[in-house]
């Protein structure tokens, strides 16, 4: 196969993964190609499409490290504690049964941290939804086995109470994973659902266009309820708030004025 340009590999990438490349900051995204084209002794853009179309194995690894799926249970302290005791009572008061949305979800540590905080405290919930473009870390998310660094930030209590040592893996106890929905969905071209009490996207912006992430934030605060609250992560501050209906309530969240 001739070799072909960055240009020509992104419409094959959006052609064989259903992944637009031109939405996602090109120099950081050709870099991490370049890191995977090197570290398996392939050639070039055009070689690495030859594998992907070849070998079903290598194109469901390369999707994976392609939409950056890296996480862990209550990853930053100071939102998990704004979450637990601002958010979550603010969007259950009443009795009120919320429904919540982690979206770009990765290996589902965040949607589960929010699961065993709502456990914690006897908040029931209509839906807790997560979601995230990759099939594969879906199906990971949904087994709920977890790396002990992957639990570093979380809480000896619950450790203790949600997880069973088997071997070199931690299993999350089903009663938790039980209170997730999991769904494949494509930020960039999937219809957005609506009134949400509370979405989480955090830590997927980054690798985004500023344009893309303007035209992604405007979709989730019109999927929010009003006095709904939008969570990003601590990279990922959103510029003039004010001017897609939000405002700034603490460290990474923020909420719909109405």
């Amino acid at each position: 196969m001739a070799s072909m340009d960055y240009s020509r590999f992104k419409q094959q990438i959006h052609s064989i993964l259903g992944i637009d490349l031109n939405s996602y900051k090109e120099q950081q995204m050709q870099r991490r190609i370049n890191q995977w084209i090197s570290r398996h002794r392939l050639n070039d853009f055009s070689s690495l499409v030859q594998e992907l179309k070849s070998d079903q194995d290598h194109k469901v690894k390369f999707a994976e490290y392609l939409t950056i799926n890296t996480s862990q249970f209550f990853r930053d302290q100071m939102v998990f504690q704004a979450l637990g005791k601002e958010v979550l009572p603010a969007i259950t008061a009443g009795g009120r049964r919320p429904r919540i949305w982690s979206a770009g979800c990765s290996i589902g540590a965040e949607v589960y941290s929010i699961a065993m905080i709502m456990q914690e405290q006897e908040k029931r919930f209509r839906q807790l939804l997560a979601t995230d473009i990759d099939d594969a870390v879906i199906a990971k998310a949904k087994a709920g086995t977890y790396l002990s660094n992957q639990l570093q930030s979380l809480p000896q209590s619950l450790l203790g109470k949600y997880f069973v040592k088997q071997g070199e893996v931690y299993q999350l106890d089903e009663t938790i994973r039980k209170l997730v929905t999991f769904r494949r969905h494509n930020l960039l071209t999937d219809r957005y659902e609506k009134d949400f009490d509370l979405i989480l996207c955090r830590n997927v912006f980054i690798y985004f266009t500023n344009d893309t992430q303007r035209k992604l934030t405007q979709k989730f605060v019109e999927s929010l309820l009003p006095k709904g609250y939008f969570v990003v992560g601590s990279a990922e501050q959103i510029m003039s708030p004010g001017a897609l209906g939000l405002k700034r309530v603490s460290y990474c969240i923020y909420q719909k004025e109405r």
